[in-house]
C-alpha cells in the first residue's frame, strides 16, 4: 500500500515495460492527468500481443484494438516513450524518486525517420527479432505494423564494414555513430511491467526435437505461421518442405510442471488456452479436415467462459484431446513423419504419427530480472518474478514501487490488464494532486464550412494490410476521383500510421478540403483516430465519414471483383452522406467527485479505500448484509498457510474508521438514474427500509457471489457430507483429534462444469489442496482422497499440489460421464469411484465427504442489479463486462465499473486486484474537473413534437421526457446516440446528429445513382 507519510512532490510515474500491462497502466495514469515515462528494452512497444493473431475466447484480432491505444499513448496523452532504455538505479523514496536511465542507440534518428522501409530493402541480411527460427531478413526491424515509436532500428552487430547502403535513406535518418545516453527523471512512483520470456526448449532437444527437426515449432512460432502478417503471410505450410500439414500435435507443459532441468516447477497458466485457440483457428480457417490433437496432463482453462470455449472446441470443432505423459519426439526419415511417443492415462506406451509438433512452451522470468530488481531495490520470488502477497497483490517490497502483468508471474491478458489498472491506482496514491485534464489539446480553431461548397477528400488507409489483399485500390482510386464534389483522392501508405495521419492533415490544408471520407480501416478501431486527425486540420469531426470497406467488404467477399465493386458503392455512399454533414459539437458537464460502491466484500472495500485515500471526494459503500467482509469472513487461511481473518478484519477496520467512507449496511439499491459524473442512486436500508438518494459521479458494483449449496452426494442428508468452507471451519476449530478427520474424501467440480453450470469454479481445486495440506499438518496419518476431473492449479499453486502428493494425498481422476457415487448402506456412508490406472471400481468409507463447490451468481440479486443498472448477464448469471479481454472491469455504461465475483468466481487476491482496478478506472474520470459530452446525440425540434410519448416508451435508456413547455426533451448527457427515438417518432421531430434525414438520403441517392 502507499506510504502517505511521504511528502509527494511529483506527478510523474515511471512504467518499466511496454507490453499490454505497461501500456494499460500508462494509459490509465495519463488519463488521470499524470505524466508517464514508459521505458522498454525493445525498439518499440507491444510485448507479445502484436505477435498473436487471435485471442481466446473471443477470437478477436487484438492488434486491431491495441493499435489505436498505442497511437494514443504515442501522441494524445502526456506519455513519453523511451525505447531501448533500461533503469540503472532508483534513488529516493515514494513520492520523490529519481530514476536513472540508460538508452541504447537505435542508430536511426526518430525525428527524421518516416518508416518508409527503404533501409529494410537495402540493409545486409540479418535476424528479425520477433520470429526466431522462422524468418531471417534484416537488422532493421519494425516490431509490428503501426509500431510505437513508428521508426526502424538497426542491429549494428549484423552489419559489415560497408556502410554504403545507408545512403538509401531519403531523409538521412540512419546515424551509425549514435552512442548510449544516460538520463534521469523525477517520478513519484514506479510500475514494473517487465513481462516474461518464453521458455527455450532447445536444451531439451533430445526429448522434443526442437532445433533438430524443422517441423517441431513453439506455440509462438506456430502463431506466426497462422498470422497474415507472419513470415509465411498466412500460408498454412510446414517449415521443412512447404507441405500443408494434415496431422498436428500440441504438447502441453513444455518447460512447465517438471522437475527436469531447465524446466520450471510451476504451471505457466495460459498454455492450455493458447494451444486450444491455435488448434481451433487452424481447423476453422485453414483446414477443416485437419487432425488436430492436444496431448496434455491436465486442462486448465480457468478464465471467464474458458471452460465453455474448451467444451465447444472439443465437441463442436472436433479437436482431439489425449490425456497422457508425452515422452519423446522422433523423426521417421522414410515417411518424413514425426512420431510422438507417450504414456497413456492407463499406463500404456503409445505412438502418434504427426506432420508437425507444436510445443506449448511456458513462461520464465526475464533474464534481466535480478539486475532489474537490484536497481529497483525490490524482492523477487523463488522463480525470479516480482514478489507480492495476497493482501498487497500489486505492491512490491519497496513502497512506491508496484508490479503488474507477467512481472508477477505467468498470467492471461485480462489478469494483466486488471493488475495494470490496480498498479496505476496504487501508484496514484504516492503522487501529488493530478493535473486537471484539459478539455482539448492546443488545436487550431475550427473552420466554419457549413455553407461552403463541398470539397471532399477521400483517403484510402489500410494500416492493417487486410483490405488491399481483396480490394483493388488502383481501380477504386481511379473511380472515386471522377465523382462530383471530390477534390482530392489519395492512398495513405501502410508503413507508418503517424506519418500517414500527418500527411492527411497536410492534404486537407493544402487542398482546402472541407469534407473527409476515409476507407480501408475499421470505424470501431480507428474512427476516433481519424476524427481527431481532421480536427487537427481545423475541421469539426462531424465532417468525417468512414466507408467500412474492411468489415463490410474485404472480410466477407473473397472475390476481388465483387469486393472492389462493393468498395466503390460504399465509398460513393459515404461521399453522398458527407456532403450533407454538419458540425457535431462537444459540451462539458460538471462532475461529481463522489463514488458509490455497491458491495462490501474484499473487492468493494479495496476500491473504496483506494478512492477515499486519494481524497477527491466521498465514498459510500452500500452493503446488503449487516457486516462488511463478504465471503472472505468465512475463510481462515490462504493456500500458503497465511491467516486470512486478521487481514480481512484489518481491512474492515480501515473502512469503518476512514472519514471519507460512509457505510450503509443492511441495505438494497432500489433505483438508479443519471449519467457518468451525475448519478443518483436510491437506497433502502434498515428494518424500516429507510429510503435515501445518493449523488455520485462513478459507480462500482462489487456485490460478489454466493456458495453453491449442493443437492448431490447426500449433502444435507448425511452429517458427514460437508462443503470445503464447512471443512475449513472444522479444521480451524480442531487439533486433529476429531473423528471426522480420519479418512476424508474430497470430490471436485460439484455444481460446476455441468449442464446447469458449465463454468469452472476457478478456485475449488485450490480450496481442496489447501484443506488437504491443512489436515495433513494437523493429522499426518489421515487418509485423504481427492477425486478430480482436472487439477487446476495456476502458477505457484502447482507447488501446493505437488506438496500434497508428496505428503500422501491420493489424487484420483474421474471423467464427467463416470462421476463418483455416494450412498448409505447399513448406516455407513460409502463413496464408489473408478480408478483409471487400476481400471476397476474402488469403495471407500469416509469419515467425512467434502464437496468442492463453486461460487455462483445469486440470481435474484444479480437480476435486480442488472435491471436497475441496465446491464447484461452471461449465460452463467454473472454480469457482463464491456470486453472480456481488454476492458475486464469496465461496463458498457460509462462511469460504471465492475469488480470481484459479480463478474465470475475470484480468489481473495483476484478480488482485491479487481477492486483496485475498478478504482483505477474510476480515477480516470474523477481526476477531471468536468466531463466532455460527445456529440452524436438525438435532438428534438419542439415545434414539430406532438408529445405523443412514443419516444419516451421506445428509448431503452429512458432518456426522453415531456418538459414544462409540452414537448419531448432529450438530455444530451444521458443520450447514448442509438437512434431508436428518431426512428420511432411519427412526426419526424427527432434527428440524430450525424444521421439526419438529408444525410441518410444523400447516402441512399448515391447508392442508387445510375440505377433509378
Amino acid at each position: 500500500m502507499s506510504d502517505k507519510s511521504v511528502n509527494a512532490t511529483s506527478n510523474s510515474v515511471l512504467v518499466i515495460g511496454g507490453g499490454i500491462a505497461g501500456i494499460k497502466a500508462s494509459l490509465d495514469l495519463a488519463e488521470a492527468g499524470r505524466k508517464v515515462y514508459v521505458i522498454d528494452r525493445s525498439p518499440a512497444l507491444g510485448g507479445f500481443l502484436p505477435l498473436l493473431d487471435r485471442q481466446f475466447p473471443t477470437n478477436d484480432c487484438q492488434i486491431c484494438f491495441l493499435s489505436p491505444e498505442l497511437a494514443k499513448s504515442g501522441s494524445e496523452l502526456d506519455i513519453e516513450v523511451l525505447p531501448l532504455t533500461t533503469l540503472t538505479a532508483l534513488e529516493g523514496e515514494a513520492g520523490a524518486f529519481t530514476a536513472k536511465l540508460k538508452s541504447e542507440p537505435r542508430y536511426i534518428d526518430l525525428d527524421l525517420c518516416t518508416a518508409c522501409g527503404e533501409c529494410l530493402k537495402a540493409a545486409p541480411e540479418g535476424a528479425v527479432r520477433f520470429t526466431p527460427g522462422l524468418d531471417h531478413r534484416s537488422p532493421t526491424c519494425m516490431r509490428y505494423p503501426q509500431a510505437v515509436p513508428m521508426a526502424y532500428s538497426i542491429d549494428k552487430s549484423k552489419l559489415t564494414g560497408d556502410d554504403s547502403w545507408t545512403k538509401c535513406c531519403p531523409t538521412g535518418a540512419i546515424k551509425l555513430d549514435q552512442g548510449p545516453q544516460d538520463n534521469a527523471v523525477e517520478v513519484g512512483a514506479v510500475v514494473v511491467a517487465t513481462g516474461a520470456e518464453l521458455f527455450d526448449p532447445t536444451p531439451m532437444q533430445e526429448l522434443w526435437g526442437y532445433g533438430k527437426f524443422p517441423d517441431v515449432v513453439t506455440s509462438l512460432e506456430f502463431e506466426r505461421i497462422l498470422s497474415a502478417s507472419g513470415p509465411t503471410l498466412g500460408s498454412f505450410n510446414r517449415p521443412s518442405d512447404g507441405r500443408r500439414p494434415q496431422r498436428i500435435g500440441w504438447i502441453q507443459c513444455v518447460g512447465s510442471r517438471t522437475t527436469k532441468e531447465p524446466g520450471k516447477l510451476y504451471c505457466s497458466s495460459i498454455c492450455c488456452m493458447f494451444a486450444m485457440k491455435e488448434a481451433a483457428w487452424a481447423k476453422e480457417h485453414f483446414a477443416d479436415d485437419l487432425d488436430a490433437t492436444i496431448f496434455f496432463m491436465d486442462m486448465r482453462p480457468m478464465g471467464k467462459d474458458y471452460e465453455q470455449y474448451y467444451q465447444r472446441i472439443k465437441h463442436e470443432l472436433g479437436v482431439n484431446f489425449v490425456r497422457c505423459r508425452p515422452h519423446t519426439v522422433t523423426w521417421d526419415a522414410e515417411n518424413k513423419d514425426l512420431n510422438l511417443e507417450y504414456l497413456s492415462e492407463e499406463g500404456k506406451a503409445s505412438k502418434a504419427k504427426l506432420d508437425m509438433v507444436v510445443l506449448a512452451t511456458g513462461f520464465c522470468a526475464p533474464t534481466t530480472a535480478q539486475a532489474q530488481a537490484q536497481a529497483l531495490g525490490i524482492d523477487l520470488d523463488p522463480y525470479q518474478f516480482v514478489a507480492a502477497s495476497d493482501f498487497a497483490p500489486v505492491s512490491t517490497s519497496r513502497p512506491g514501487v508496484y508490479a503488474c502483468g507477467m512481472a508477477l508471474g505467468p498470467r492471461d491478458i485480462p489478469d494483466s490488464i486488471m493488475q495494470a489498472s490496480a498498479a496505476a491506482m496504487q501508484a496514484s496514491l504516492n503522487l501529488a494532486p493530478p493535473k486537471v485534464a484539459p478539455f482539448e489539446q492546443a488545436l487550431p480553431a475550427e473552420r466554419d464550412v457549413a455553407e461552403d461548397e463541398p470539397k471532399v477528400g477521400v483517403f484510402l488507409a489500410d494500416f492493417g494490410g487486410n483490405t488491399k489483399k481483396v480490394v483493388d485500390f488502383d481501380q477504386v482510386l481511379q473511380y472515386v476521383s471522377g465523382i462530383k464534389g471530390v477534390a482530392h483522392v489519395e492512398e495513405l501508405s501502410a508503413d507508418s500510421q503517424n506519418a500517414c495521419l500527418d500527411r492527411m492533415v497536410e492534404a486537407i490544408k493544402e487542398k482546402g478540403i472541407n469534407r473527409v471520407v476515409v476507407a480501408g480501416s475499421s470505424p470501431r478501431g480507428q474512427g476516433v483516430l481519424f476524427a481527431n486527425t481532421i480536427r487537427r486540420a481545423g475541421l469539426n469531426p462531424g465532417y468525417l465519414e468512414m466507408a467500412n470497406i474492411l468489415e463490410q467488404d474485404a472480410w466477407v467477399h473473397p472475390d476481388n471483383a465483387v469486393a472492389t465493386a462493393k468498395a466503390k458503392d460504399l465509398i460513393r455512399m459515404a461521399i453522398g452522406g458527407v456532403k450533407k454533414a454538419r458540425p457535431i459539437f462537444t459540451h462539458h458537464e460538471p462532475l461529481n467527485h463522489d463514488a458509490l460502491v455497491v458491495g462490501g466484500g474484499v473487492a468493494g472495500m479495496s476500491a473504496a479505500l483506494a478512492l477515499a485515500e486519494l481524497g477527491l471526494g466521498q465514498v459510500t459503500i452500500v452493503e446488503r448484509g449487516k457486516e462488511l467482509g463478504g465471503m472472505a469472513r468465512n475463510l481462515e487461511r490462504s493456500l500458503d498457510g497465511s491467516p486470512v481473518r486478521p487481514a480481512v478484519e484489518a481491512m474492515i477496520a480501515k473502512v469503518e474508521t476512514n472519514e471519507r467512507i460512509t457505510v450503509i449496511s443492511d441495505a438494497l439499491v432500489v433505483d438508479h438514474d443519471g449519467q457518468v459524473g451525475a448519478f443518483v442512486t436510491g437506497v433502502q436500508s434498515g428494518p424500516g427500509m429507510y429510503y435515501q438518494q445518493i449523488n455520485h459521479g462513478v459507480t462500482i458494483l462489487a456485490t460478489g457471489a454466493k456458495e453453491y449449496k449442493p443437492s448431490e452426494f447426500l449433502y444435507g442428508q448425511d452429517p458427514k457430507v460437508l462443503t470445503q468452507l464447512e471443512m475449513e471451519k472444522l479444521l480451524a476449530k480442531g487439533d486433529g483429534s476429531d473423528a471426522a478427520l480420519e479418512t476424508v474424501v474430497m470430490i471436485q467440480c460439484v455444481g460446476s462444469r455441468n449442464d446447469a453450470n458449465p463454468s469452472c469454479g476457478r478456485i475449488c481445486c485450490r480450496s481442496a489442496v489447501k484443506n488437504a495440506l491443512w489436515l495433513k499438518e494437523l493429522k499426518p496419518e489421515a487418509q485423504i482422497y481427492v477425486l478430480y476431473r482436472d487439477m487446476r492449479m495456476p502458477y505457484v499453486a502447482e507447488e501446493a499440489y505437488r506438496k500434497a502428493r508428496e505428503q500422501g494425498v491420493l489424487f484420483v481422476r474421474f471423467s464427467g460421464d463416470d462421476p463418483p457415487e455416494a450412498y448409505q448402506e447399513d448406516g455407513q456412508l460409502w463413496v464408489r469411484f473408478t480408478d483409471k490406472i487400476l481400471e476397476r471400481k474402488l469403495v471407500v468409507a469416509p469419515s467425512a465427504l467434502v464437496l468442492s463447490t463453486p461460487q455462483i451468481a445469486p440470481d435474484e440479486e444479480i437480476e435486480e442489479l442488472a435491471e436497475i443498472f441496465r446491464l447484461q448477464r452471461t449465460p452463467s448469471g454473472y454480469l457482463m463486462e464491456d470486453h472480456v479481454k481488454l476492458k475486464p472491469v469496465d461496463s458498457p455504461i460509462p462511469g460504471l465499473f465492475l469488480a470481484g465475483s459479480v463478474l465470475a468466481p475470484k480468489s481473495l487476491n483476484e478480488a482485491q486486484v479487481q477492486g483496485l482496478a475498478a478504482a483505477g478506472r474510476a480515477l480516470t474520470l474523477l481526476a477531471r474537473e468536468s466531463l466532455a459530452v460527445e456529440g452524436g446525440v438525438a435532438r428534438v425540434q419542439g415545434d414539430m413534437c406532438a408529445a405523443c410519448l412514443v419516444c419516451v416508451r421506445a428509448c431503452p435508456f429512458e432518456v426522453p421526457f415531456i418538459n414544462a413547455d409540452g414537448y419531448s426533451q432529450i438530455d444530451p448527457a444521458k443520450c447514448q446516440g442509438c437512434g431508436v427515438c428518431a426512428a420511432e417518432c411519427p412526426a419526424k421531430a427527432i434527428q440524430l446528429q450525424g444521421y439526419q434525414d438529408d444525410q441518410i438520403m444523400g447516402r441512399t441517392d448515391a447508392l442508387l445513382e445510375g440505377v433509378l
